[in-house]
């Protein structure tokens, strides 16, 4: 009686992981890994002519397997639970972006946003996102009517204030993604129009001030106005996006090859493992690579949009509308820098682009977004 006792213990402890197993969303793991592969293969290319190449894709890789884990660890935990640490959350996006800014932290390029870990290193304002995501879709879910001028106002100040902290970095692409993450789920949420539109008004004059202030180097204004006319200064603030249109233009329907794009192994494409993957991705993989990478980023997109559809409630559907947006602006704002039709501002391409915190925090709103489809049918969390 007791060894039968114990094997039903154990089969009932068993079945509830098999069966979060099987609610996981499968396609959306195996499109994510795929595409992710593709990016690895993209930064082999772009880094052949580097003479630490190698440790461009081993820490990719290494960060792969790690993002990988973290899905799926944020899936077997109930999504909802996180509405009992939003404090926490909070409170720790605000103390990393702090403490990013003090000496513990690390300038690249003109933006102090690294925290360096022997050849590793860790960029706050990228797992933000999460916090931005997790902490709006919260504030506008409830026993309460979503669209209180209470929460309006709570939300605003919590996204101003993760703004202001990424953008004493002088860092503009994440501030750009949050924006963008937010207005996605205001609109969800029902926030009136006019609310809306006083945000768009707010960031508009937010970015003036910066400009104006001399919070953003010259170097990132030029990023941003240059796209206009990069013809009037081809050498000089112009010459990033020329190299990347003159790549993508050179690769033709099927590409120059593998390792034999000119442009990217002779290095005048420039960031061309973080930036402009895209462009060296089309150099040498041509139209047919370019746009293979654009129908799996949207395969990705579809799968979240279709679990935030299915969520059982405002929260999750709230969660996966920010994971939607954010990625969307991310694919757009990098692929569209490429080719002349956005300003260049250092967001990079989801899964595709190299960079370890970026992927990894990619990987864990997936995990989020698999949460939502493995707790779609079960109760209440205890």
């Amino acid at each position: 009686m007791t060894a039968t006792a114990g094997r039903g213990t154990h089969l009932l402890r068993a079945e509830p992981a098999l069966a979060k197993l099987a609610s996981i969303d499968w396609v959306l793991v195996i499109v994510s890994v795929v595409l992710a592969g593709v990016g690895l293969a993209a930064i082999n290319s772009a880094t052949q002519a580097a003479p630490d190449g190698t440790a461009f894709v081993v820490k990719q890789l290494v960060f792969l397997l790690a993002g990988l884990a973290s899905m799926f660890f944020l899936a077997f935990i109930d999504y909802r639970e996180w509405r009992n640490f939003l404090g926490l959350l909070v409170l720790a996006a605000v103390l990393m972006l702090l403490l990013v800014l003090s000496p513990l932290g690390t300038e690249v390029k003109g933006t102090k946003g690294w925290f360096q870990f022997g050849f590793v290193s860790l960029q706050p304002a990228e797992f933000t996102k999460l916090a931005v995501i997790v902490t709006l879709a919260a504030v506008f879910t409830g026993r309460h009517a979503s669209a209180e001028a209470p929460r309006i106002a709570g939300g605003l100040i919590l996204l101003a204030v993760f703004c202001a902290l990424v953008l004493a970095q002088r860092e503009t692409g994440s501030v750009l993604v949050y924006c963008f993450t937010a207005l996605g789920i205001f609109l969800v949420a029902g926030v009136p129009i006019r609310v809306l539109l006083l945000l768009i008004a707010s960031a508009v004059v937010v970015f003036g001030l910066a400009f104006t202030s001399g919070v953003l180097p010259a170097y990132q204004k030029d990023r941003l106005t240059t796209f206009v006319d990069p013809d009037a200064d081809p050498r000089g603030d112009g010459y990033n996006q020329r190299q990347s249109v003159t790549a993508i233009g050179s690769g033709g329907l099927y590409g120059r090859g593998y390792l034999e794009g000119p442009q990217t192994q002779l290095g005048f494409l420039p960031e061309q493992q973080t930036d402009f993957i895209f462009a060296s991705v089309g150099e040498e993989n041509g139209f047919v690579g370019g746009v293979t990478i654009i129908v799996l980023e949207g395969m990705v997109l579809l799968r979240v949009f279709r679990n935030g559809q299915l969520a059982r409630d405002g929260f999750g559907t709230l969660i996966c509308v920010g994971v939607f947006t954010y990625l969307t602006f991310q694919t757009f704002q990098n692929v569209a820098m490429t080719v002349r039709l956005m300003p260049i501002t250092g967001v990079p391409l989801p899964f595709v682009s190299a960079g370890g915190s970026s992927l990894l925090t990619t990987f864990a709103a997936l995990g989020l977004v698999q949460s939502i489809a493995v707790h779609r049918h079960r109760g209440s969390p205890t």
